[in-house]
């Protein structure tokens, strides 16, 4: 006497969330592996040849096989908290990386628009009481 529900078999495809065609795909490939379905029947239903079946089972049981590998239990560890130097230091690394930016903006526009950036010249003055300025 069997107890418990029924085996679904490849019907446990059906819960997946997914395409349907890959369902379908992924189906035929389980059912080849039970063996309710040959190879060449298999090959006629999904429309491929005998090698990219093979190489189609070959790649869903390697992926079961990847998604069963032992996972660290748990949550991740937390990174350890910044000391107050290392804080200190992130800020002015921070306040560094923006004068450096604004540098590289000053010396683009130098570059782009040199004339907004010439010094001007003073007005020459002249002294009182000669024409050309030298005092005698």
């Amino acid at each position: 006497m069997n107890r418990g529900r029924p085996p679904k078999g490849t019907g446990h495809v059906d819960g997946l969330e997914g395409p349907e065609d890959l369902k379908r795909r992924l189906k035929v490939v389980l059912e080849t592996i039970v063996g309710n379905v040959s190879v060449p029947d298999a090959c006629c239903e999904l429309g491929v040849s005998e090698s990219r079946l093979h190489e189609m089972r070959r790649e869903a049981l390697v992926g079961a096989l990847q998604a069963l590998l032992p996972k660290p239990s748990g949550r991740p560890a937390k990174p350890p908290a910044a000391t107050s130097k290392e804080q200190e230091l992130l800020a002015r690394i921070e306040e560094l990386e923006v004068d450096l930016q604004a540098a590289l903006v000053r010396t683009e526009l130098a570059l782009a628009m040199p004339h907004l950036f010439r010094a001007k010249k003073k007005p020459r003055r002249y002294r009182k009481g000669t024409a050309d300025g030298d005092g005698t």
